[in-house]
């Protein structure tokens, strides 16, 4: 019967378009955003035929820093930037990186909400008053039908995920073939922190939505609770061990070493054992909510009537 389960799930997650809409999202991402920032560098680049020493088309930023102590004296120090100093932060060295990490930003946001507004149907939508019947007399348990769910859905959304990344550190290779040099295992590593979050996601959106059956509802809380939640986390410096902490350690995957710009924009080097230890409790905690929506639905009391009862 599990099998039977899988397989209604697969037929219902590609029929109407469903999983070739997430998939051309999927692709999407992993090719703008290193596309974006190629074009970024490139309207950046176009100062370069400024000339600094020409007061007509001489470039320059001034920025006033003022303390507050020096507020009466009115003290001021200047920092002027040239157009060379710009280039040098707005590189393709600079930027190749950014591509990669802009794609993972997007795959663990923007794709995380399309995917969750494709499957609103399977996630609670089908767990409404007379419009979920669940054929006891055939042998499909509770456990039968939440399971296969928690198998195809966030599967789906890692595998998506990992490929998401994986096509975005090899476009970004391609336009920026000159300056960056890939590094596979870094590639491989942010890939699988994507699929892993990705998939923890779903799994708490298809727990919240079978427990709630408001797809809809589930689907606010988890895209404004992530934010928050990550937020939340990193004020109070609880950045070891949970699933959001993965998000933090893939920033600093990329942006750890390289140029002067990287380095001021990591926060550090790469904490392999916050990594997998994230990892395990996400599994840890993806486990925890099958049970636990099998729980509630078990509890439940399902309708299946298709109509009131008459009495003859």
């Amino acid at each position: 019967m599990l099998k039977t389960g899988i397989k209604k799930e697969l037929m219902f997650f590609t029929r109407s378009f469903k999983m070739g809409g997430i998939i051309i999202a999927a692709i999407g991402i992993a090719v703008l955003s290193p596309l974006m920032m190629k074009l970024s560098g490139m309207m950046l680049n176009s100062l370069e035929s400024f000339d600094a020493s020409d007061l007509d088309n001489g470039v320059s930023i001034n920025i006033t820093l003022e303390s507050a102590a020096g507020r009466e004296l009115r003290t001021e120090d200047m920092v002027s930037l040239e157009p060379g100093d710009i280039m040098s932060v707005f590189g393709d060295d600079n930027l190749a990186p950014l591509g990669i990490l802009s794609a993972f930003g997007d795959t663990t946001s923007t794709f995380l909400l399309i995917f969750m507004i494709v499957t609103m149907s399977g996630a609670g939508g089908e767990l409404k008053k007379r419009s979920m019947i669940i054929p006891r007399n055939a042998g499909l348990s509770t456990k039968l039908y939440v399971l296969p769910k928690f198998l195809v859905y966030p599967l789906a959304a890692a595998v998506f995920s990992f490929i998401a990344i994986i096509s975005a550190g090899a476009v970004t290779k391609l336009v920026f073939a000159s300056v960056y040099e890939l590094d596979i295992i870094k590639l491989l590593l942010i890939a699988l922190i994507a699929a892993v979050y990705n998939a923890f996601m779903i799994t708490l959106y298809f727990t919240l939505g079978l427990c709630t059956a408001r797809a809809g509802i589930a689907t606010i809380i988890l895209y404004g609770g992530g934010a928050v939640l990550s937020l939340l986390f990193a004020s109070f410096g609880a950045d070891k061990f949970h699933p959001f902490a993965l998000k933090n350690e893939a920033q600093n995957i990329l942006m750890s070493g390289g140029s002067d710009v990287s380095n001021l924009m990591s926060s550090g080097e790469a904490d392999m054992i916050n990594i997998w230890g994230s990892v395990g409790v996400s599994l840890l905690i993806m486990i925890l909510c099958y049970f636990i929506t099998v729980f509630v639905i078990s509890a439940k009391k399902v309708d299946n009537r298709g109509g009131d009862e008459i009495n003859l």
